[in-house]
């Protein structure tokens, strides 16, 4: 069987199951970094973090497994953000991830997750649905 053949299956085993991927306090000069970044000078973000701000947090374990697990290449497919609940400094966000689909076609495995950003209220704050491609050569 094909390395990517398996390494597909191993992920489909995985589909529905949620695994913490996180906690994480929101600090001011988080925030601060993100909107010079983006070079968005709107006063609002002193008190508040931009919308996108929130896939910043905590979701790059599920991009470290997927490359680890396609060492010949890893895409940015799409993202989806669902946004709920402001973001502000002092926050402590709860970060959760599951795989929700994965599909062959050809060399390429497209797996499709979501991460979901609880506060400390347990509040939703938001949901982000990412797809993202790995390439695999046949070994």
């Amino acid at each position: 069987m094909a390395q990517k053949a398996i390494i597909a299956e191993e992920l489909k085993h995985k589909i529905g199951q949620e695994w913490l991927l996180g906690e994480f306090e929101i600090e001011k000069g988080m925030v601060q970094r993100f909107v010079r970044a983006i070079g968005d000078s709107n006063p609002r973000w002193e008190t508040m973090a931009p919308p996108f701000f929130i896939v910043t947090v905590g979701g790059e374990q599920f991009g470290q497994q997927l490359a680890a697990m396609f060492p010949d290449g890893l895409l940015h497919g799409s993202t989806e953000l669902e946004c709920h609940q402001p973001v502000r400094p002092g926050d402590k966000i709860t970060v959760t991830g599951k795989v929700l689909n994965v599909r062959e076609r050809s060399q390429m495995a497209f797996v499709t997750f979501e991460i979901t950003y609880t506060n400390q209220r347990q509040e939703l704050v938001a949901r982000c649905q990412q797809t993202m491609i790995g390439y695999q050569t046949e070994k």
